[in-house]
């Protein structure tokens, strides 16, 4: 990987400060001597400016060597700006793509135990679980959410536009194409699964061939990039997480774990010698200790804490 000059990371603070709103004649002229100071200078903004436009995140009328900037920067676009540029100049848009840190650039995220409701320019309600991020993009043509990690639930509002834009849900195995619908995606990291609960969803592998396989209500599937596994049924269970709980009915404790691990910070394991147990209930998604205090009321198992971080149930 190619370490980013001073060069490009003075540029990337002197496109913050300006974005930001930091604009007065004398910032103005200190940006000025630093530009005309050293070719190597001017080489780095202009290759800012290249990639910032490049990846579309300048509008076009905007020409930052000229400093026609907003008034009022959104911060977070500052930071992906500044993101793309070193990124872009050291590895490429395909590292990008591929950084962890992406969700902290994201357009809306939530941390682990956290939930939230968007309401979407159009009236789409958006559900973002623990631990996700997107990015949504809006435009003339098309309505396209990109789930970046965790899982989404997403009504779909009538489009009022004379034109009607497609609405669809992009993840790193391939896309979801809602047909007027209520429906979830969960990035499950290996694969995506989708589920639809009201109308029907087209489901599309990123590398397949053929035709999109269309996922009617009451269906849930999981696909790769290349293949989709066989079809299941969706239960309304399944987004009970939007009201806060986590639904269960004759569930292994370890894949009761794991499905719980994603509500909780750090680390939750299950001792292979319980993984068998089964369990059934609903549970809150906040509050985690009285789930596992719920856990050594039911079961023969107990809660071993190394650390707060770090906690494995095991045999009682």
């Amino acid at each position: 990987m190619i370490k980013p000059t001073p060069a490009m990371r003075a540029a990337s603070e002197w496109y913050a400060r300006l974005a930001s709103g930091e604009r007065s004649t004398e910032t103005q002229q200190a940006w000025r001597t630093w530009l005309d100071a050293d070719p190597a200078h001017q080489s780095a903004w202009q290759q800012l400016e290249r990639v910032t436009q490049h990846f579309g995140q300048v509008p076009s009328e905007v020409g930052m060597a000229t400093l026609q900037l907003p008034p009022v920067a959104d911060r977070r676009r500052i930071i992906k700006h500044l993101a793309l540029f070193l990124t872009a100049s050291a590895t490429g848009l395909y590292a990008y793509r591929e950084q962890p840190w992406r969700g902290m650039l994201a357009d809306a995220s939530t941390k682990v135990g956290e939930h939230t409701q968007i309401a979407l320019e159009d009236g789409t309600s958006l559900h973002l679980n623990t631990n996700s991020a997107v990015n949504v993009r809006y435009s003339a043509t098309e309505r396209v959410i990109e789930l970046i990690q965790g899982e989404v639930y997403i009504e779909t509002a009538h489009e009022a536009t004379t034109t009607y834009r497609p609405f669809r849900v992009e993840t790193r195995h391939g896309r979801a194409t809602a047909l007027g619908t209520r429906f979830s995606v969960r990035d499950l990291s290996h694969q995506t699964k989708a589920s639809v609960f009201e109308g029907a969803v087209a489901i599309k592998p990123r590398y397949f061939g053929g035709e999109a396989m269309r996922l009617n209500a009451g269906e849930s599937i999981t696909f790769t990039d290349q293949k989709f596994a066989g079809k299941l049924a969706a239960r309304a269970t399944d987004m009970a997480w939007i009201n806060g709980i986590v639904v269960v009915y004759a569930m292994r404790l370890d894949d009761f774990t794991q499905e719980i691990a994603r509500y909780k910070a750090g680390v939750l394991r299950c001792d292979p010698a319980v993984a068998s147990l089964q369990i059934s209930g609903s549970f809150p998604t906040q509050d985690m200790e009285s789930v596992l205090q719920t856990l050594e009321r039911t079961l023969p198992v107990r809660v071993e804490r190394f650390t707060r971080f770090w906690v494995t149930l095991v045999p009682a």
